[in-house]
């Protein structure tokens, strides 16, 4: 590997990343940047067509992209093998080539010399302050040129490189257990326990954490364990690992000296693997075994668990016997843990949570009736207190989610569907807690006065009605509360119920799925829980965060992303502490440069260049906008030329191409002589070439240079450069479509995006949707038009060709929107809802959709951040509409599940129709 040598690197963003960028200019080879959220066929057509020999990448890359070069080497294994061969390049040597998107349909290679790089350097060392070096933040792909700026130019100059980016740490994910609650009436008749004997013996096999069993009384729901100590004294018979426990001891039924004993014995029999979970009961039918101690039951838990820790380490009691003395009592068998295993069982009340963190238990919970982000806030709770109790360590929290994993998620929703219903049925009391999300009970409870929950106690629900509501639980439960899908789909729950602080899933497997069935797709929960293994924890990547924390000095960005930072209030705090703010990539409007000088304490910088000329050809420092946004001053060894038709001068005020000069003229593109002696022209003024940017500029009445536009079909669309004949040669490869022309428009003052229209062949029909998942697999997403319009015929010209200025706005095509998408399911959805259509310009948006799919982006997010801030009237934190892309997630994280008008609503209009049913009370009967 030496000189000529094209190296491709493909790699996460991490420090492996720019080693691989190091060692390969050291080695006297070019790199060749893959961005690994590109198309694979891109990514693959690229290394063909660069001819490159060596991949560096890491092995989930690989894995998941398949590359074929000719050497694939991992960067994690490479390290320390031999010495690295001494650098042989010279100035004509090539040291990197970039892809940019390509008129013909292909993107093209642009190949840079050492030369042109050592020449950008020594320009950069003329404008930008680097003595002493400071703290860059590299935000920038490496596919985008202007990361040379970031990564080498600031290494060679001594400056800390702070890699922008998800902060990723090994994080194994949560611990899986198996959770029984099994309905008496769904088990088989002549082997009721089968399923949890064979599933507890395939749990310890296999690594599971646990096996949880329950105690429940006199209903067929949960009925087959009315005794979780003898159901775990079964399971330690027949098991030599996984832990034994109860989920949950309804403590208030039971002495403390009854427990102890029990489960001390169970702890012998497991060889020290007992642990208990305790709840203070709900259901009144199960107090006819203990009448007396129902009022009081939550209070009397409380000192039942000091007793039975007590009694546990070895302690004597006092307690009275039947002739009126109080006797000293301590239990046998001596278990074999010091300390009994402890939960608390909450239901969602929040001052559970805090009790089980003062008492140093664990918490055992589950998503019937609360969220996600409900659940977090809770458990930040029980974490505060149990820090405050001074307990060591950060507690545990058990999450029992309903689960049954496949291989396809269609298949998994339709046979987990009856059995659900059917399990929740029997447990109409879990469904009353959904109630309040139900909109006919919203409804009438709106109207009646009531609560939702007082409507489904004192009515009597038709079939119908009742059908209606396990339908609405199910799909609800389906969607947000269990792991239901193939292991890769449950990832994301995984994840999710890991982030907000879950240390434990007990999945709930015995839910009337039959029990055949159910043991069979085990296999597939454990690879889900093999998959969780390797989960890492990743906080959202967020510059502003990075800056205040790394204490960043220098920062280099698009105008797109500067207006995200200016419109955020933690983005203008980081801003306010920059020494020096670069600004290019596409036109930085006096507006945006203005409120930029405001904010920043140090130098701000205008930065201009092609990738063709090497990065950044001209820079400008801004002190003021009073007369606007020049193109700034040539760098060293540049000139730069505004010519016309003819290749002649333009004077003042004149408009003509943007011609540049100098030593950072790329050798040309790779492979694409015709092109390269197309855009690359001799120097009418001297020796050299010329690059003909395609910009349409002016100098104004100080020689400053005033961008006014593109000459060509080329667009910038923030930040990056697009051809929009690639995006139609790609669209026109679909089947079905006559023809394809795609434009970038801006129909709401900054918010350009690329609309695409398309005719369909004589009898095709065309779906705009699926027409983008196509393009989607060949072209980066920045590519993708937002919006693909369907037209009977494109409008035309009198010399035949298309009429880009006659072309419709987006909104006014139907084709553009789903036919079915998910409704708003509450208000909060429904608001949300409006406010992405309004943006994107669609008048139906599903609420499972991504923003970013839809043609959302950073500007967009800012547009709608603002929106949602005032309709709300909160703070909305931009990072959050990145990290919630759907209206359903980012709806659970600002408001938690509701249905119908917000809680507030709901509240006043039952205030107020408590108010009418008192006033109907107190008048005479007459008028009544």
């Amino acid at each position: 590997m030496g000189p000529g040598t094209i190296v491709g690197i493909c790699h996460e963003r991490m420090p492996d990343l720019v080693v691989a960028v190091l060692a390969t200019l050291k080695a006297g080879a070019a790199y060749l940047p893959l961005d690994a959220d590109y198309p694979r066929e891109r990514l693959a057509y690229m290394l063909e067509d660069s001819g490159a020999e060596v991949l560096l990448t890491s092995r989930p890359i690989q894995e998941r992209l398949a590359f074929a070069p000719a050497t694939v080497l991992y960067t994690a294994e490479a390290q320390g093998e031999g010495a690295p061969p001494p650098g042989r390049a010279g100035g004509q040597d090539l040291a990197y080539v970039i892809y940019t998107s390509g008129s013909t349909g292909r993107p093209k290679g642009v190949a840079i010399t050492h030369r042109n790089l050592m020449n950008f350097c020594a320009g950069m060392d003329a404008r930008i302050p680097h003595d002493p070096p400071g703290i860059w933040l590299a935000a920038t792909s490496l596919s985008f040129d202007i990361s040379v700026l970031e990564i080498l130019w600031t290494l060679a100059r001594g400056f800390t490189v702070v890699l922008h980016g998800p902060r990723s740490e090994p994080s194994p994910g949560p611990g899986f257990s198996l959770f029984y609650f099994s309905n008496d009436d769904a088990a088989d008749p002549q082997d009721k326990y089968r399923l949890l004997l064979e599933g507890a013996r395939f749990a310890d096999r296999n690594g599971f954490e646990a096996v949880w069993t329950p105690e429940r009384h006199f209903h067929a729901f949960g009925g087959l364990y009315p005794n979780a100590a003898l159901s775990a004294a079964a399971l330690a018979a027949c098991t030599e690992r996984v832990k034994i426990r109860a989920g949950s001891c309804v403590l208030p039924l039971h002495h403390p000296l009854r427990v102890a004993e029990d489960w001390a014995m169970i702890d012998n029999l497991s060889k020290g693997r007992a642990g208990i979970a305790f709840a203070s009961g709900w259901q009144p039918n199960d107090f006819v075994l203990a009448p007396e101690r129902f009022a009081e039951r939550k209070e009397r838990m409380a000192g039942q668990i000091d007793d039975i820790r007590r009694l546990w380490r070895g302690e004597r009691l006092p307690f009275p016997n039947p002739l009126g003395k109080v006797v000293e009592i301590g239990t046998m068998p001596r278990p074999i843990q010091p300390e009994l295993p402890m939960w608390l069982t909450a239901a969602g009340n929040p001052d559970t949570f805090v009790q089980a963190g003062r008492l140093g238990c664990g918490v055992l919970t589950h998503l019937l009736g609360q969220t996600l982000d409900e659940l977090a806030d809770k458990i930040r709770q029980y974490r505060q207190a149990w820090r405050e109790a001074g307990h060591a360590g950060e507690g545990h929290v058990t999450l029992m989610l309903h689960t049954f994993v496949g291989e396809d998620e269609d298949a998994v929703r339709e046979t987990v569907r009856e059995p659900m219903k059917r399990y929740l049925g029997s447990a109409m009391d879990l469904v009353r807690q959904a109630a309040w999300t139900f909109p006919t009970f919203v409804q009438r409870a709106a109207s009646d006065g009531r609560t939702p929950a007082e409507i489904l106690d004192a009515e009597d629900l038709s079939p119908a009605d009742r059908d209606a509501l396990l339908d609405h639980a199910f799909e609800r439960y389906h969607r947000t509360g269990g792991l239901f899908g193939t292991p890769e789909s449950c990832l994301g729950m995984v994840e999710a119920v890991r982030r907000i602080g879950t240390d434990e899933i007990a999945c709930l497997v015995d839910f009337g799925v039959p029990t055949d069935l159910a043991l069979d797709h085990l296999e597939h929960l454990k690879r889900l829980m093999v998959l969780a293994g390797t989960l890492t924890s990743t906080a959202p990547a967020s510059v502003p965060e990075d800056i205040v924390r790394h204490r960043v000095t220098h920062f280099q960005c698009t105008p797109s992303m500067a207006r995200m930072l200016v419109a955020d209030a933690a983005g203008r705090r980081a801003l306010s502490q920059l020494g020096t703010m670069m600004v290019g990539g596409e036109a930085l409007s006096a507006d945006l440069a203005g409120r930029l000088r405001d904010l920043l304490p140090g130098k701000l910088l205008g930065m201009y260049g092609p990738t063709e000329t090497t990065i950044w050809s001209a820079v400008v420092e801004i002190d003021g906008v009073e007369r606007g946004v020049t193109l700034g001053e040539p760098i060293a060894n540049t000139t730069l030329h505004v010519l016309d038709a003819h290749r002649r001068p333009c004077p003042a005020h004149v408009a003509g191409e943007l011609h540049i000069g100098g030593e950072g003229l790329a050798r040309g593109y790779l492979g694409r002589d015709a092109l390269t002696a197309e855009r690359f022209i001799p120097n009418p003024f001297g020796p050299g070439r010329l690059y003909r940017t395609g910009d349409l500029v002016r100098r104004d009445a100080s020689g400053g240079l005033v961008f006014l536009g593109r000459l060509d079909h080329q667009v910038k669309v923030r930040g990056h450069r697009i051809e929009l004949g690639e995006i139609e040669a790609a669209l026109a490869r679909q089947p079905g479509i006559a023809a394809a022309v795609v434009v970038a428009r801006e129909d709401t003052d900054g918010d350009q995006r690329l609309v695409a229209y398309v005719t369909a062949r004589d009898g095709a029909t065309l779906r705009p949707e699926a027409l983008r998942e196509a393009v989607a697999s060949t072209l980066p997403a920045f590519m993708v038009p937002a919006v693909i319009v369907v037209l009977p015929a494109l409008p035309m010209t009198l010399n035949g060709k298309v009429d880009r200025g006659a072309l419709p706005a987006p909104h006014r095509s139907p084709e553009t929107h789903s036919a079915s998408p998910e409704a708003p399911m509450s208000s909060l959805e429904a608001l949300i809802a409006g406010i992405w259509g309004e943006a994107l310009g669609r008048r139906v948006v599903a609420t499972t959709e991504n923003f970013f799919d839809l043609g959302g982006h950073s500007l967009l997010v800012v547009q709608v951040q603002r929106r949602l801030g005032e309709e709300l009237r909160r703070d909305i934190a931009i990072t959050d509409l990145f990290r919630f892309p759907t209206i359903r997630t980012l709806s659970l994280h600002l408001g938690g599940f509701a249905t119908g008008p917000s809680a507030s609503d709901r509240g006043h209009d039952r205030a107020k129709a408590r108010q009418a049913l008192r006033r109907r009370q107190e008048m005479p009967a007459t008028v009544a």
